[in-house]
């Protein structure tokens, strides 16, 4: 008996074995494939990592050690189990959360010892990620080379993050200022010091998101790079309430306090927003005082 191709009954069967067939033959592909997929994410991060330390074509396996950092305690990770901290490096939530067990990479030659720190915050538009490498020197700690990424920012905008004309700006920088405040971070209006780095035109809130990412991540390692430059950490103790505020650059929540309080807390209107941030519990005054009748300076997103 004849089929007849024209029948509903027919076009259904049709669709259902033919739904069915290319179904099962993804999920094999899915499932055959992911062993690669997983080595070429891996192999992304290792030359990421190895970008940031300055020398992309090396052999990340060859010349580098991983490391767990608590404190000041640095406690190594053999090649075997050194996936965990890979997997951990994707889930950026958990990494920009952690407080222990703090994944560190470390790099020497014959100019010294640099260590990597894996980065991770929010954009304007989503996530952003990233490596910073650090070199500590005697009476501070400079960074040496940073590699960025991001989910979503702006094109030619916040997306220049990830260009290396940008974080090109950052060789060289100094970690921490005359008092051993973190210092570093994206400046709108053009660096004026060796800690400053020029703000992307048009990508402020971007910049924000950058200069958050980079004070809570590498705060994390603080204790550890400062006693690796011969610091005291005593030192980020601040002196008077001239600097007090100076600590509060690493809150997220005063974005819209440009000078992020370089200025004494009285000059500084925005500073109420410091209260949910740790960081800022030095300064008790949280500049109330000014900011009682003043409205916070409004920052144009891109």
């Amino acid at each position: 008996m004849a089929i007849n191709k024209n029948s509903n009954v027919y076009i259904i069967l049709y669709t259902v074995v033919m739904v069915a067939i290319v179904g099962a033959l993804l999920a094999f592909l899915a499932t055959s494939l992911k062993p690669r997929q997983d080595e070429n994410k891996l192999q992304e991060k290792k030359v990421a990592i190895m970008k940031a330390f300055g020398n992309a074509e090396a052999n990340f396996d060859e010349s580098v050690t991983v490391y767990r950092l608590n404190g000041i305690e640095l406690t190594e990770v053999v090649k075997e189990e050194q996936a965990a901290i890979f997997e951990e490096l994707e889930k950026r939530g958990d990494l920009a959360a952690a407080t222990e067990n703090l994944p560190l990479f470390k790099y020497s030659d014959a100019n010294g010892a640099k260590y990597v720190i894996p980065m991770a915050g929010k954009g304007l538009w989503g996530d952003i990620w990233g490596y910073v490498s650090v070199e500590p020197k005697e009476g501070n700690v400079v960074i040496t080379g940073i590699v960025m990424d991001h989910a979503g920012e702006t094109p030619g905008l916040g997306a220049e993050i990830a260009t290396d004309n940008v974080q090109g700006l950052f060789a060289d920088k100094q970690l921490y200022n005359v008092d051993g405040a973190f210092a570093v971070r994206m400046q709108k209006g053009g660096a004026k010091n060796e800690h400053e780095v020029d703000a992307i035109t048009g990508g402020t809130k971007t910049c924000d998101g950058v200069n958050a990412m980079l004070a809570t991540s590498i705060g994390k390692y603080e204790a550890f790079l400062k006693a690796e430059a011969g610091m005291a950490v005593a030192d980020t103790e601040l002196a008077s309430e001239e600097v007090a505020c100076q600590k509060c650059a690493s809150c997220e929540n005063r974005e819209t306090c440009e000078k992020q309080c370089e200025k004494p807390c009285e000059e500084c209107a925005a500073c109420e927003e410091c209260t949910t941030c740790e960081e800022c519990t030095t300064c008790e005054k949280q500049c109330a005082e000014a900011s009682e009748n003043v409205e916070p300076v409004k920052v144009e997103e891109e």
